[in-house]
């Protein structure tokens, strides 16, 4: 796998991948096409041929008037790793724009929060940024659909996190169910499921990391999303919900003995001061699902700009997720050079532990079937199924045997094993191949 000694400067950040072939295309979608699940109108103006130059933009744009937009779902600021990223995603825009773009962040969501940004960006109280809408489960129910779908994901933290992101990402924009629920909703669905940086694991007090039944049975588990409830029942535990602020003081005082969390918040989150143990499986279908979240733009905001300037978002996307990816990828790295650091203890889920995982996740992949049949989402619940894994399969062999990616990655070995640093780990030939294949044929026209 080629790893990357340090980050080049803005001017290769900037350098869009050329699909083979295509490069002299202005659009890949005839006028008035649907793309992503919504109209593909726009205030019209000249075009740019997919992998043109930071100076052929900022010449269409030349005679626009100044753009900005704002820029929300951040729940830190600005010195938080996705935060940094997101940043220097948008001054990549506005330098490619010629400065005819520019980005207002709501950081920390103090004008929209993230449970209130699905309705943000379909009122155009925001333009865009990431949104959650399992928060609103009445309101998009073929997205909470998915969830039954996606035990059949890889927890590797390498290639099974790109795999995972990519596979989402092109079933979204592929299901047509999923992207009519986002157009409904006024919004231009980018990624009406979006995975770049999740991971959600268990981690527990006490440096015995709980492994079979007999060490679950009992124990009190915050859980994060409704998902996580069944299997923390069938496994013998106790979910508790609370809320990210509430955590901290309970796990310190004892209300719970475990939670179900993201990966990073273990130092973000302030989880390793209170915690002192972290569970992980090895295989699909052997540790706790992630909640869907996703990334769009206001259906407003969007049919108003400018064609070049939906070009150069949609073009500049392998950017934003190349620096998404690589700030999730530090993150990991942080939480497990501190887990170490702290002697904490990491286990694998013993064998009965994972076979009732297994029956767990069939059953709610069977229920997930036979409700996408039921609620009249689609006619054959199990080729929607079929689907998604042949996309997870789709990526996961991309990745590993074209790409390169390592096979063998383990959350305890982070990141000494792959990398010197995870920050080298190279992802732009993911991201231009993601692009190439998913978003360049959806390309604004």
């Amino acid at each position: 796998m080629a790893h990357r000694n340090s980050r080049a400067g803005l001017s290769r950040v900037i350098a869009l991948p050329l699909a083979i072939g295509m490069a002299a295309l202005v659009g890949c979608a005839p006028p008035g096409a649907e793309v992503g699940g919504s109209s593909n109108a726009s205030a019209g103006g000249e075009g740019v041929a997919a992998g043109a130059d930071a100076a052929v933009y900022a010449a269409a744009l030349s005679s626009v008037d100044p753009i900005t937009l704002a820029f929300g779902g951040h729940t830190a600021g600005p010195d938080n790793p996705s935060g940094r990223s997101y940043k220097e995603y948008t001054d990549i825009v506005t330098e490619r724009s010629g400065g005819k773009i520019t980005f207002e962040h709501d950081w920390g969501g103090a004008k929209v929060s993230v449970d209130k940004m699905a309705d943000g960006l379909g009122q155009a109280r925001i333009d865009m940024g990431l949104y959650a809408p399992t928060y609103q489960p009445e309101e998009y129910p073929v997205v909470a659909l998915f969830a039954g779908l996606s035990s059949v994901e890889h927890p590797d933290p390498i290639a099974g996190r790109l795999a995972t992101f990519a596979a989402r990402a092109e079933f979204a924009s592929t299901w047509e169910p999923l992207q009519a629920e986002v157009a409904a909703h006024g919004i231009k669905g980018f990624y009406p499921i979006f995975a770049t940086t999740g991971a959600v694991k268990m981690h527990c007090k006490g440096q015995d990391a709980p492994e079979s039944l007999g060490e679950l049975r009992g124990k009190r588990v915050r859980i994060s999303a409704p998902s996580h409830v069944g299997l923390a029942e069938a496994l013998g535990m106790v979910p508790v919900s609370l809320t990210n602020p509430e955590l901290f003081a309970a796990l310190q005082r004892g209300v719970v003995d475990c939670s179900i969390s993201g990966v990073t918040a273990m130092v973000t989150g302030g989880l390793m001061d209170v915690t002192d143990s972290f569970m992980t499986g090895a295989e699909p279908g052997h540790d706790w699902v992630e909640s869907p979240i996703a990334w769009g733009v206001s259906e407003s905001a969007w049919s108003k700009l400018p064609v070049a300037a939906q070009q150069l978002l949609w073009d500049t996307q392998p950017d934003m997720l190349e620096l998404q990816i690589e700030s999730g990828f530090v993150g990991f790295q942080d939480a497990m050079e501190a887990a170490r650091e702290r002697d904490w203890g990491f286990g694998n889920y013993a064998p009965d532990v994972t076979a009732v995982m297994d029956q767990y996740y069939a059953q709610e992949r069977a229920q997930t079937v036979a409700q996408i049949e039921q609620q009249g989402v689609a006619p054959d619940g199990e080729a929607v199924l079929a689907q998604y894994e042949a996309l997870v399969d789709k990526w996961w062999t991309i990745l590993t045997e074209e790409l390169g990616y390592p096979t063998d990655a383990t959350w305890q070995g982070l990141p000494a094993d792959y990398a010197p640093d995870m920050a080298d780990i190279d992802v732009r030939p993911f991201v231009d191949r993601f692009y190439q294949e998913v978003l360049l044929p959806q390309r604004p026209a």
